[in-house]
């Protein structure tokens, strides 16, 4: 694993930032200012590895139950998401992801009950329940220099469109969402894909490509905000990603839960709520709060008096759609004054755009054995810069070769053992995304 400054990444962790400020002229829309007052509820869970996710957040979403639409593996974490449907028909929403130790990060957007669930290894658990904002207060000021690429909402055969994001946090945010920042990472992740689904929008997905931890906590400000390119600058160059989003601790200073900018890139919010990022994100594809004053202009938010949508009040998961209905039978948005899912899908390309396509990392160079025994030789190359691990191959005929792989790594060492004969070996580097390089130099050589 890669490690800096102890924190632990499946693949890789930044730390540190600039003292430059960047200055963006973008419009901005946050999330009221609200007080970080409720304090989670603590309890420990006896012989957590041996209980199935299932178990684990069981009593959080009683009497709900839960309808799996995804379920993946990533890196070693089990990704899971779907709607939760209550004996009145209500819905919310769930996200799992559960690493191979055990932990979990659960976020629950149960009617009645929403937060963000956290179980660490040895079985200590929290809930932390979601902080309430008011959506009528909005703060949106659209850009004029923003160039906005929009395409037909009726285009059946446009390509799905992969928008990069790269996800930032303070080392005080870290903490606060139990210390796994990559599980917390991809639940974000998942809570914006699994919207985007159930809502009906196919043309677009979030791919997490990079995660960044920087020591100092930022207030949650339209200064901090302006600044988030900057403070992140390392994975911006290390990932190059479409999107950037910032996640901190709340501070007194906070302004908001969550800002971010109008048809832009960019967003930031408090690490342990569980709705701001996918409401900044939606702000990002287009979309303002509730259209209050009834304006022939899909770019908002739903309510029809019984339940809403993101971005208009305290959500069931969706964006809103005039295509879909809610369990009392009213519509989830508004073809002329509410479709926030017509917005995202117009701006795929937009946001998938702010970036070149992700390209391969380049061959590692100066591959060479730098040590050996009876029956091991050690290996050592340079870095190649998008590389977040890499892997060793070995051909034992080099007059018919057959790469076999015989290792990773996440150093530029790596120490084969039970090695008899000769070979020839050669590195391969690996990006965050599984992306995988040409071979570097090869080296014939034996112990």
């Amino acid at each position: 694993m890669f490690k800096t400054a102890g924190v632990r990444s499946i693949r890789r962790a930044f730390s540190g930032l600039s003292l430059v400020c960047l200055a963006v002229i973008l419009g901005a829309c946050a999330h009221p200012p609200a007080t970080d007052s409720v304090e989670p509820k603590r309890q420990i869970i006896e012989n957590v590895a041996s209980k199935s996710t299932a178990e684990l957040y069981a009593d959080l979403i009683a009497p709900a139950v839960f309808e799996r639409s995804s379920s993946k593996v990533i890196d070693g974490y089990t990704v899971e998401s779907g709607k939760l449907r209550l004996p009145d028909k209500s819905e919310g929403s769930l996200v799992t992801v559960r690493s191979v130790e055990g932990g979990l990060v659960a976020l629950v957007n149960r009617p009645g009950k929403s937060g963000l669930f956290l179980v660490n290894q040895q079985g200590s658990s929290t809930f932390s329940p979601e902080p309430y904002f008011d959506p009528a207060v909005e703060d949106g000021i659209p850009s004029p220099d923003e160039k906005v690429a929009t395409e037909s909402v009726n285009s059946a055969s446009e390509e799905p469109k992969i928008v990069d994001v790269l996800l930032g946090y303070s080392r005080a945010a870290v903490e606060r969402v139990g210390g796994d920042v990559m599980a917390h990472a991809l639940s974000q992740i998942e809570s914006v894909n699994l919207a985007l689904r159930i809502s009906l929008v196919s043309n677009v997905s979030l791919r997490l490509v990079g995660v960044q931890v920087v020591e100092q906590n930022y207030p949650t400000t339209t200064g901090t905000l302006g600044q988030l390119t900057t403070i992140f600058s390392a994975g911006m160059a290390q990932f190059v990603p479409d999107m950037i989003y910032g996640f901190f601790n709340s501070t007194p200073e906070d302004t908001a839960l969550g800002w971010g900018y109008i048809k832009g890139r960019a967003g930031i919010g408090w690490a342990h709520s569980i709705n701001t990022y996918r409401h900044e994100v939606g702000h990002n594809a287009g979309s303002s709060h509730c259209n209050t004053d009834g304006a022939a202009n899909y770019r908002f938010g739903y309510n029809n008096g019984k339940t809403s949508t993101i971005l208009c009040g305290q959500s069931t998961g969706y964006y809103s759609t005039p295509a879909l209905s809610d369990e009392f039978g009213l519509p989830r948005g508004d073809a002329i004054t509410a479709d926030t899912a017509r917005v995202w899908h117009e701006n795929a390309v937009r946001l998938s755009s702010y970036a070149p396509p992700q390209s391969p990392p380049i061959a590692p160079a100066n591959f060479a054995k730098v040590g050996s025994t009876a029956s091991t030789i050690t290996f050592s190359w340079s870095a190649s810069p998008k590389a977040v691990r890499y892997e060793i191959y070995s051909v034992k005929d080099t007059g018919s070769p057959v790469p076999k792989k015989i290792g990773d790594s996440t150093t530029l060492t790596f120490a084969a053992a039970n090695i008899s004969g000769s070979a020839l070996y050669f590195v391969k580097a690996v990006s965050f995304i599984g992306m995988v390089s040409r071979p570097s130099n090869s080296v014939v050589t034996r112990p």
